[in-house]
């Protein structure tokens, strides 16, 4: 048995091994439910991890992957933090920070308008984002407003996963693309 994860403890992407115990033998137990428990090591730092079947539980809980280096320092901590929120099954944080992300990106971008409509309008306007771009911005926007408000609709295991993957590209868009673009230019001296 072999799962792989993003380290809780280095972080890395790892395959967990079934550890052995002094005697060899792995180190699986069955519980009185029938439920198959094993230790699993990181093969980066070699630190223990409790799991259960094929990784639909584990201990600690294993970290989401990092987001892309290109993606300014500020964004990038709220979308580590909303990919936390997700892993944790905080599916409302997930969102309001997914949305927040969305927010700050149009002010690093120099938006001035004193709203989220606005400013994403204002994306648009400058041709940093296309129509279909602006609408996927605006569906993060309503989706973190929803979450962010008692009165707004329920935010789903879904949506948040959703909300997340369309908030990820949305900073690809406008910070990883141009900056992969930028260094490919200047390598080859245009």
């Amino acid at each position: 048995m072999s799962i792989s994860i993003h380290c809780p403890h280095c972080n890395q992407k790892t395959a967990l091994s079934i550890s052995t115990n002094d005697r060899g033998q792995a180190n699986v137990w069955t519980t009185q439910h029938g439920f198959e428990w094993w230790i699993g090591i990181c093969n980066g730092c070699g630190q223990p991890c409790l799991v259960r079947e094929q990784g639909d539980c584990i201990y600690p809980h294993p970290l989401p992957s990092p987001s892309d280096e290109l993606i300014p320092e500020n964004l990038r901590r709220d979308l580590d933090e909303a990919k936390l929120c997700l892993s944790v099954q905080c599916f409302r944080a997930c969102a309001v920070m997914a949305r927040r992300c969305v927010q700050q990106a149009c002010l690093t971008r120099g938006c001035k308008k004193d709203n989220l409509v606005g400013q994403i309008a204002e994306l648009t306007h400058a041709g940093h984002i296309t129509k279909d771009i602006e609408e996927w911005a605006t569906v993060v926007r309503w989706i973190g407003n929803d979450a962010a408000h008692p009165n707004g609709q329920a935010v789903t295991k879904e949506d948040a996963e959703d909300t997340l993957k369309l908030v990820e590209q949305f900073l690809h868009v406008l910070f990883v693309t141009p900056a992969l673009a930028k260094a490919r230019k200047t390598q080859r001296g245009k």
